[in-house]
């Protein structure tokens, strides 16, 4: 439960505290320098001393708040506090309760972590010194930090599970813009929106950076322009919409880009970009609000962000720091200076993101009043998803609120394209409760009594966060996937059809919330914009709207694989590419290298078959023989043929798995009289077991072993 504003006084705080795209006020560790590792670290009058303690004691979903002074991270994996299930952040002061961070006037300075993590650590909040000294003497390392990850220069198609060093599935790689190569090289990005200049047809990418609002001209998909970057207060939070009218009497169209940041003090900023291809510029800033989380603007297409005909836009803002963050609604007549029209209730809850309905059928008569054309607000409210009336803007109607059972925080959607169907997202069940993927689908025939299901349970733990439609396609930004395409033509079974995983360091698709912050799939040109908090802009290609009509290519998932001998089985997995209309084949067989079916593994063969409509990766084992020989790493291949159902073969046709020796190496005889050397203890166990002999060894005491041990 959030407090109303006139209530926080009272408790001494001087600031509204909502919750955030990644919910770390529930639960939050606090640690200070000069704190004592003696309590829980949930009380941020007593802090803790040590990161790592704070980090041993906090739940997944926490974020572990750091004040400024210095912090030995030595010997602790920056993984594990840099990515993942729970975080540490810097910039934090006691003064304001650690409500927000602020990294330049609260130097949190991290020492022992490798220089790598550094712009993971900006990210975060934290500056690096190399060492203590430096440190003390304040002395940090403020220039621009390398990308863990490395980039991609050069446009790549989806070859064998690839495009580039990207793992993909029907998705190509077109650009990267990475944070280091933007003007103002920040620290992380956030939300992205895009849209086409109705003046020139030329495209845009519109990023939120830590340190302002990104335009970057995507006309040419491979070779993507910085025109410029607004600047902004600094928040790992901003989030983007457009609008674009036509302005009759200049004969040309007017866009704006709405931001939202919950930096205190930034207000709703608008971003007139008129001025394009060759500038932009902020033309207000409102100051209704002191910050909001995140905007949506009503009844646009979202490829020209126009008004759809007949309709008049709308300007929604949620999560801002009036009224519990519930939501306000604002014209966009004047669509450079918004005007507030109305306000949620009293008693509105905290509203984190929003989509709407524009309902003309038969449920209408579900709507207050009976109200045709019906608009309908789409409020996700950290814990339901709740459905209100905004037809007549002062007089809004909450239809219903539905939950669900594993609901942890209900985070964000978008409706089919009839409007039957939402899906939608719950940012933290992955996270709190270990689940795997889940995607929600409910479904829109009662707008009283809405019903929720389950439509996709992924293999992994992946953390869903941001989702839009656009015809039988469903485009999400999977943080640690990277960009996810689901088929929705059965929009309660939902089917992954393409991907491209951004988020490369580290490798795992696990449970976090780092990676594809936002996506954007409405671009004219068919091309998918992706925001990756860690590695910046990402322009890709959506193959997946040719799928119905080919047989496409079936392929490994890469060219080799290892397995060490003792493994017992190697498995070589493939996939489908480019298509899945119609049956298809492949066959496979191993065929021998320096590692033979004789000896080392059991020849294998076979035929992998996708029916109709089908493109899941499929794989296949091959048993490793396990030996006492001490030999060389050695290596057995694959090939494939005989591509049945009109299917070729994606990328090379021969695969290569290597045995690794797990067995003790030799070593080189002793120099001595007469150049006899003496067998080491392995080599001679394995000689005495090929002769079917056992050697026993004589006990030696735990007590003199380490004895020997201390004494070596």
């Amino acid at each position: 439960m959030r407090l109303p504003k006139r209530l926080l006084p009272l408790i001494g705080l001087l600031l509204v505290s909502v919750s955030s795209s990644h919910d770390d006020t529930v639960g939050a560790r606090y640690v200070q320098e000069d704190g004592a590792n003696a309590s829980d670290c949930l009380d941020h009058d007593l802090p803790c001393r040590s990161i790592q303690y704070a980090l041993q004691l906090a739940q997944p979903g926490n974020t572990v708040k750091v004040a400024a002074g210095i912090h030995d991270v030595s010997g602790i994996d920056p993984e594990s506090y840099l990515f993942g299930a729970t975080h540490a952040a810097g910039g934090y002061s006691a003064a304001d309760h650690y409500h927000y961070p602020n990294p330049d006037a609260n130097k949190t300075i991290l020492v022992g972590v490798d220089a790598k993590y550094r712009q993971a650590m900006g990210r975060m909040g934290f500056k690096w010194a190399a060492d203590m000294a430096s440190a003390r003497s304040g002395i940090v390392d403020e220039s621009p930090a390398q990308a863990l990850q490395a980039t991609q220069s050069a446009a790549a198609t989806c070859v064998q599970g690839f495009a580039g060093q990207f793992p993909c599935r029907n998705v190509g790689f077109l650009s990267q813009i990475p944070l280091n190569a933007f003007s103002t090289r920040p620290a992380s990005a956030a939300n992205v929106w895009g849209f086409v200049d109705l003046n020139d047809n030329r495209e845009y990418a519109i990023i939120g950076l830590r340190n302002g609002t990104g335009i970057v001209d995507v006309t040419d998909p491979a070779n993507p322009r910085e025109v410029t970057t607004v600047a902004g207060n600094a928040s790992s939070w901003r989030e983007v919409k457009v609008y674009q009218v036509r302005d009759d009497a200049a004969n040309r169209y007017r866009a704006y880009a709405y931001i939202s940041t919950e930096a205190p003090g930034s207000g709703l900023q608008v971003i007139d970009l008129s001025g394009l291809p060759n500038s932009a510029a902020r033309a207000t800033t409102l100051t209704d609000t002191g910050s909001q989380h995140t905007l949506y603007v009503s009844n646009i297409d979202y490829g020209t962000n126009v008004a759809l005909p007949g309709r008049q836009a709308f300007l929604y803002v949620a999560g801002s720091n009036l009224n519990s963050g519930s939501w306000r609604i604002y014209s966009l007549a004047n669509p450079a200076q918004p005007q507030l029209l109305t306000a949620a209730p009293a008693g509105t809850q905290y509203m984190h993101d929003s989509t709407s309905l524009y309902i003309t059928d038969s449920r209408t008569a579900q709507c207050d009043q009976g109200h045709n054309p019906c608009e309908v607000l789409v409020d996700f409210n950290e814990n339901s998803v709740d459905l209100w009336d905004v037809t007549n803007k002062s007089q809004p109607v909450r239809l219903s609120s539905t939950t669900y059972s594993t609901a942890a925080y209900t985070h964000s959607g978008w409706p089919s394209e009839d409007q039957r169907h939402l899906f939608f997202h719950d940012e933290l069940e992955e996270v709190r409760q270990g689940l795997a993927t889940h995607l929600y689908t409910m479904s829109l025939d009662n707008l009283r009594a809405p019903t929720i299901i389950t439509s996709f349970l992924g293999v992994n733990t992946t953390t869903d966060h941001n989702g839009y439609t656009r015809g039988s396609r469903y485009f999400v930004s999977h943080y640690r996937r990277g960009l996810v395409i689901f088929d929705v033509s059965s929009p309660t079974q939902m089917r992954e059809i393409g991907a491209l995983d951004t988020f490369l360091a580290p490798a795992a698709d696990s449970a976090g919330t780092d990676g594809a912050w936002g996506v954007y799939p409405f671009l004219p040109s068919g091309n998918v914009l992706i925001s990756d908090i860690t590695n910046g802009l990402f322009v890709l290609k959506d193959n997946t709207a040719a799928l119905d009509a080919s047989a496409g290519s079936v392929g490994f998932i890469g060219t080799s694989t290892s397995v060490s001998e003792n493994g017992g089985t190697a498995t070589v997995r493939l996939q489908r590419n480019g298509g899945h209309a119609g049956a298809v084949s492949i066959q496979y067989a191993t065929v021998d290298g320096t590692a033979t079916a004789a000896g080392d593994y059991t020849a294998t063969s076979g035929t992998l078959r996708w029916e109709d409509g089908q493109s899941a990766p499929k794989s296949f084992t091959v048993a490793i023989r396990n030996d006492s020989d001490v030999e060389s790493n050695e290596a057995f291949g694959i090939t494939l043929s005989n591509a049945g159902g009109g299917a070729t073969v994606d990328g090379a046709a021969s695969f290569e798995v290597t045995v690794t020796n797990a067995d003790a190496p030799a070593t080189t005889p002793s120099g001595g009289g007469g150049g006899g050397g003496a067998l080491d203890l392995p080599t001679l166990l394995a000689v005495l077991a090929a002769l079917g002999l056992q050697f026993f060894a004589p006990r030696v005491h735990r007590a003199g072993r380490r004895r020997l041990a201390g004494a070596a």
